[in-house]
């Protein structure tokens, strides 16, 4: 039987009407005409087919949806942004879908929003900078802000910061027990350690995030090199990273060159690491902060300027369509030695696809200087994380491109790793807890039992 029919089939046995009639928001089944356009998701390589998609437009509408399915022994994911790369968010019987429940309400004199879990980025960064203020987001303003945050998040901001996680200060729940609670630091504490990263632990219906002062411009540079370069180049990183103002976030990554006019004709389409950086401070302080980055001798292109912070976060937003094919894994790499180096370049040079990169994320300053116990999250003890981050197009291409992300992961696992990885890089739904939180996985599964004792969320990483 085909997964659309047997997700009829199935949907057909339920007292769907009962829930419809109670939602403010609607109902979506295997045989409404919008069936196939409500189970997409941002990554075209998810394809599932969930028995009912509910779009909630209150905290109310989640309780009943919770409770429908715990009556009827259904399994629960959560949807808000869409923008899980393994699908987590449609692979429940039910998914509580979110994404309508869009809001942001900022306090500039207490220097906190609190986001409804359907915003994105764009929208909480507009609310934000209205004011002068900024927390650490994504690199990319329609990613979902309650995706984000649930794995951890990392940002430009992140050395100055932390991790979007570790500015979170309070979350609202329905639990798997339908019940709604507040989590904060003097309530519910496990609950708010374990949504800084630890993945679904119910369903939030609104964040409070801490904010900080933000009411300048924003330098970015980067500089194009040839991929024989790379060995040296990172070693002079792996010295400049010791040490590295907070306010700077340099992240290397191997790309393609564009065939664009940008780049020398002679240089398209061949691999290149690129040095790319932001600096958070001072614009003045900028050329200074970024040293690594800017005139670089060997660069073959580029660029220095400064930006809003709204452009900044805006800026690659045409670099990942919805459609598109994507698998992602992470690597902390407690040093970035020579051994790790000749790995990430070699891999770089056999990538079987133009649009994938190897991105290096900084875990200085605020990432790492945060208490170990701040949440789930392990690996603000590397130096760098190797975020391998395949992107294609042609389906046929889909074992081979997926295989060289878990190669070049294996390889890199050898080259003086740790344990665990970043949980929005986790891969498909294969990996366990146990693979990205290490020796935070037994706490966070007690967390998740205590407020889900029948298990109906749907968990990416059980």
């Amino acid at each position: 039987m085909d997964p659309h029919h047997a997700a009829r089939e199935r949907a057909a046995s339920l007292p769907l009407d009962a829930l419809s009639t109670r939602l403010a928001g609607d109902v979506v089944v295997p045989t409404d005409d919008g069936y196939d356009e409500a189970r997409r998701v941002w990554n075209g390589m998810v394809n599932a087919y969930p028995m009912v998609i509910a779009y909630c437009r209150s905290a109310d509408d989640v309780v009943d949806c919770v409770a429908f399915a715990r009556d009827h022994g259904l399994s629960v994911s959560v949807r808000s942004g869409g923008h899980s790369v393994s699908g987590a968010s449609v692979a429940g019987d039910l998914v509580v879908d979110c994404s309508r429940m869009e809001w942001v309400r900022v306090d500039p004199d207490a220097r906190t929003a609190r986001v409804g879990p359907g915003a994105t980025w764009g929208t909480v960064d507009r609310a934000t900078q209205s004011v002068g203020l900024a927390t650490p987001g994504g690199v990319y303003s329609e990613t979902g802000v309650a995706g984000l945050t649930l794995g951890g998040g990392t940002g430009y901001l992140s050395p100055k910061h932390g991790f979007t996680a570790d500015n979170l200060r309070a979350v609202d729940v329905v639990t798997g027990s339908g019940e709604r609670i507040t989590a904060d630091a003097e309530r519910n504490a496990d609950l708010l350690w374990a949504a800084r990263g630890g993945g679904t632990v119910g369903v939030v219906t609104a964040f409070e995030f801490e904010l900080h002062p933000l009411d300048h411009d924003i330098a970015y540079a980067e500089s194009w090199l040839p991929l024989d370069e790379a060995d040296a180049t990172l070693a002079a990183y792996r010295s400049y990273q010791r040490t590295a103002p907070a306010e700077s976030c340099i992240f290397p990554y191997f790309d393609t060159v564009p065939s664009t006019a940008a780049f020398p004709s002679e240089r398209r389409g061949d691999p290149a690491l690129v040095l790319a950086g932001v600096y958070a401070g001072a614009p003045e302080h900028a050329r200074e902060g970024l040293g690594p980055v800017v005139d670089h001798d060997a660069a073959f292109a580029s660029s220095f300027e400064t930006m809003s912070y709204l452009e900044l976060q805006t800026m690659m937003d045409d670099d990942f369509p919805a459609g598109r094919r994507y698998y992602w894994k992470s690597v902390p790499l407690a040093t970035l030695e020579d051994g790790a180096i000749e790995t990430l370049r070699d891999a770089a040079e056999r990538a079987p696809s133009s649009l994938s990169t190897i991105v290096l994320w900084p875990m200085h300053g605020a990432v790492s200087e945060a208490e170990a116990d701040t949440s789930p999250v392990v690996g603000r003890d590397a130096a760098v994380v190797a975020n391998v981050e395949a992107a294609w197009d042609d389906p046929l291409a889909t074992e081979r491109t997926v295989e060289w992300v878990r190669e070049t992961c294996r390889e890199l696992r050898a080259d003086a790793s740790l344990a665990g990885t970043l949980p929005n890089f986790a891969g498909g739904s294969d990996p366990d807890a146990d693979d990205v939180y290490a020796g935070n996985a037994a706490r966070l599964r007690e967390v998740r039992e205590r407020y889900d004792p029948d298990g109906i969320f749907t968990h990416e990483r059980e």
